[in-house]
């Protein structure tokens, strides 16, 4: 099946599927149905657990451009993906690369850097930072997740849960948005913040 055959039965366009073969965008809830349909798989099989980035791996490390960066720096290269908004909610789109230190790298090898271009959480990273998100971490209380919601928003807050419920709430100077209490089954964690580093230390 074509590009152009496979976006109309998807309801998409050609540089969208595009987009998605090439770990460019993350395919929104909207569409999973679609996409399971036309590829005759449940749509368990094309999220998994959690949203597919693109992301290296311990056994496949990325070091291209890093041999220019003094030996104690070299680090591994990780995508930098951005939260777009639009009429249906979010999304997240490959923007660039960034580079970790080698100890944060080794130990968290399956993570992405999500730009935080929002003001939710400005108590504890400046705007424009780049929050390394490991995919594999479960969610504690207290940590910063970032979390797909009703799969249609992104979000990057501070993470709570009960029994049956997740409350996300903003941690920012600036007048705070409202918390989000919501049940569990409303919200698909991405992932745990476990590292970051201000826009203007990003070498990418």
């Amino acid at each position: 099946m074509s590009q152009t055959d496979f976006a109309k039965r998807v309801g998409v366009t050609k540089k969208t599927v595009s987009r998605w073969e090439n770990g460019q965008s993350f395919i929104r809830g909207a569409h999973l149905e679609k996409l399971a349909e036309a590829l005759n798989v449940p749509v368990g099989d094309i999220v998994g657990d959690a949203p597919e980035f693109k992301s290296p791996t311990a056994d496949e490390p990325d070091f291209e451009h890093a041999s220019n960066l003094p030996n104690a720096f070299q680090a591994l290269r990780y995508p930098v993906y951005k939260i777009e908004r639009s009429g249906n909610g979010t999304t997240l789109r490959l923007a660039s690369h960034a580079f970790a230190p080698p100890d944060v790298a080794k130990r968290h090898p399956a993570s992405v850097f999500v730009r935080m271009d929002y003001r939710e959480m400005t108590r504890l990273y400046p705007v424009g930072s780049l929050l390394l998100v490991d995919q594999r971490l479960k969610p504690y209380n207290s940590c910063t997740a970032v979390a797909l919601v009703d799969n249609a928003a992104i979000v990057i807050r501070r993470y709570l849960t009960g029994n049956d419920t997740v409350v996300l709430s903003s941690w920012s100077h600036d007048a705070p948005s409202p918390d989000l209490m919501l049940d569990k089954r409303r919200v698909r964690i991405i992932g745990v913040v476990v590292w970051f580093q201000a826009s203007h230390d990003v070498r990418a």
